[in-house]
């Protein structure tokens, strides 16, 4: 009987080992396929992110302030460099054709800004610059650039502290339409042809579909996060 009953109970104990065993190895399964796709995602949306930064070139005009004549003497002088720089850049068809072609304006946009600015009657100076910047998601009509890090076409007004404005200037999405509200289909294709299939389903929003918006989603939580 004393066998019997040492055999039932190490059976019992062994099983129930086991049973901790298999909890265990499930536990471990469990967080390592969330490890392996938080790696796996992540790494998605840093390829995603990183292969549009490296194909474009942002357009950033900073304010003096938040004041409502220094906001519009911003868009002033935003209009006036689109004006004056649209037909040339539209002959670039390469982001490094395009900075090479910025660098060497810089005292010609400087100076726009500066006529600009004195024509609405202010005396700000104006600092012109190209650098990698960090930017927020934007929107610009049926397209959404995830957050994260561009190299960027920079115009400081005065102290730079008011609220800014954001386009892409490569490739062209930003002075084809005065209003800068939506942007045409030219521009839509020719961005298009600039990015990767992929990266352009992720950041077209005329996709309606599951798949896209999911895609987009993980790129800007990822990205979201990196800046956090």
């Amino acid at each position: 009987m004393k066998g019997l009953a040492y055999t039932y109970y190490r059976a019992k104990y062994i099983l129930k080992m086991e049973k901790k065993n298999i909890l265990y190895a499930c536990t471990f399964t469990l967080i390592l396929f969330i490890f392996c796709i938080a790696v796996a995602t992540r790494a998605y949306s840093n390829y995603i992110q990183s292969g549009i930064a490296s194909k474009v070139i942002r357009f950033h005009v900073l304010a003096n302030s938040d004041t409502e004549y220094d906001q519009n003497l911003k868009l002033a002088v935003r209009d006036a460099i689109l004006k004056d720089l649209g037909q040339q850049l539209e002959q670039y068809h390469t982001k490094e054709q395009t900075k090479l072609f910025l660098k060497n304006n810089f005292d010609r946009i400087e100076q726009i800004a500066l006529n600009e600015i004195q024509k609405q009657g202010y005396d700000y100076d104006v600092k012109v610059y190209l650098e990698k910047t960090v930017f927020p998601l934007k929107q610009y009509g049926d397209l959404s650039f995830p957050a994260g890090v561009y190299d960027a076409l920079r115009v400081e007004i005065g102290k730079g502290e008011g609220q800014n404005w954001w386009c892409v200037v490569y490739p062209p999405l930003c002075y084809v339409d005065v209003a800068y509200s939506e942007v045409t289909e030219e521009s839509k294709i020719r961005l298009q042809y600039t990015l990767t299939e992929e990266e352009f389903s992720v950041i077209d929003n005329t996709e309606n579909e599951i798949n896209t918006n999911v895609k987009f989603k993980i790129v800007e939580w990822w990205q979201e996060k990196k800046q956090s």
